[in-house]
């Protein structure tokens, strides 16, 4: 009779795992779980948009909700729509970020490998999360509301959001440089 054991059980349940590198991006603990839902629906591309939509034959029409310029797909959506684009941009320049991509992967994947400290890399990770959710609430307040907020406004409750989000469940161990960098965003 072979022996039983938890651990071999374990790990044949999760030796087929693919590696996933996004896992920083969505997993932050300075995170909103509102954020992190949609984010996480929106790094395997699985929100519904207009695009999935009129593919299953719900919506009338593909094009994107927030522009008008070409069909609400998730490239587009995050962040190849005039849009989110410019939101993305001021988010970059707040931040101070140095990254060229316009492609949640790769964004994620540049802000994991620059040099910057474990603590900066949160915060980046955690205002692109932010700016994730509140492109999707963009997108669903121009369906419901037929309103589209300004990207000022947007990156205004960008900052909000992360800068509270953060003061709330700030990390002990943050070196005094990072947290003047805080303070001065």
């Amino acid at each position: 009779m072979p022996h039983y054991s938890v651990k071999h059980v374990y790990e044949k349940l999760v030796e087929n795992r693919p590696k996933v590198h996004w896992d920083r991006l969505v997993w932050n603990r300075l995170n909103t779980l509102k954020h992190i839902f949609i984010s996480w629906l929106a790094i395997q591309a699985r929100l519904q948009t207009a695009a999935k939509l009129a593919k299953l034959g719900i919506s009338n029409s593909a094009r994107c909700l927030i522009s008008g310029q070409g069909d609400e797909d998730h490239d587009n959506l995050f962040f190849w729509c005039p849009y989110s684009n410019r939101c993305l941009l001021e988010m970059k320049n707040w931040m101070g970020l140095q990254c060229t991509g316009n492609n949640l992967h790769h964004l994620s994947r540049c802000i994991s490998q620059s040099r910057s400290t474990k603590f900066r890399k949160q915060v980046y990770f955690a205002e692109l999360v932010a700016l994730v959710y509140l492109i999707w609430k963009c997108r669903n307040t121009s369906y419901w509301d037929q309103t589209i907020p300004t990207v000022k406004n947007t990156i205004k409750n960008i900052k909000h959001f992360v800068k509270s989000r953060i003061q709330a469940v700030l990390p002990k161990n943050v070196s005094r440089s990072d947290s003047h960098w805080f303070l001065a965003l």
